[in-house]
């Protein structure tokens, strides 16, 4: 029976190899667990750390699996990312997470998300000029930058002069750079 299990296992010269694998595939883990928890680019570290180990356990291995594992490693590993985000990014939860991808498709050109931007940002001009005149209230201490409120929407304001506190009621007197400008209303 000892004959058996000894035919069976694994050679000492081998266990580098094995471990090797098992830190690639370790590796892969950590990359894909970071797209879907919020470690604030641990996991990414972890994940270096492994595919370094990967390349150390390789080389102990042997001299040519360690060159052919870097070799891998360098031509395969920024085609997986680019493949693994371009995959990500255009998933349900990849389009969810990415600020304004849903309006935002990835396969435009810089042209036409030029002209996106440019018509996005005049729609938002215009709309912000359709407040000017109008009052709202202070909701937080404009000290001179800080948040209005107007028929229940919420606008980032700037005080013409000084400070406003929280709760004052305020006149939009003019809009630029995606902010409107406001006085208190009872001067």
């Amino acid at each position: 029976m000892s004959m058996l299990l000894a035919q069976s296992a694994p050679a000492m010269s081998e266990a580098p190899l094995i471990w090797g694998i098992i830190l690639v595939g370790t590796a892969i883990v950590l990359l894909f667990l970071e797209l879907f928890v919020p470690s604030g680019g641990i996991l990414s570290l972890c994940s270096a750390v492994a595919v370094l180990a990967s390349i150390l356990a390789f080389f102990t291995y042997s001299t040519s699996a360690g060159m052919i594992a870097l070799g891998l490693y360098i031509v395969l590993g920024p085609l997986v990312i680019w493949a693994g985000f371009r995959w990500w990014a255009t998933s349900s939860l990849g389009q969810r997470m990415i600020l304004g991808a849903a309006d935002d498709p990835i396969d435009r050109t810089p042209d036409e998300a030029y002209a996106a931007s440019k018509a996005a940002m005049q729609a938002r001009a215009h709309q912000l000029d359709q407040l000017i005149g109008r009052q709202g209230t202070a909701e937080t201490k404009l000290f001179p930058v800080g948040s209005i409120r107007i028929d229940g929407t919420r606008y980032e304001a700037l005080a013409e002069t000084g400070m406003i506190n929280a709760g004052a009621e305020v006149l939009v007197i003019a809009a630029y750079d995606n902010q409107l400008k406001v006085r208190p209303a009872d001067s």
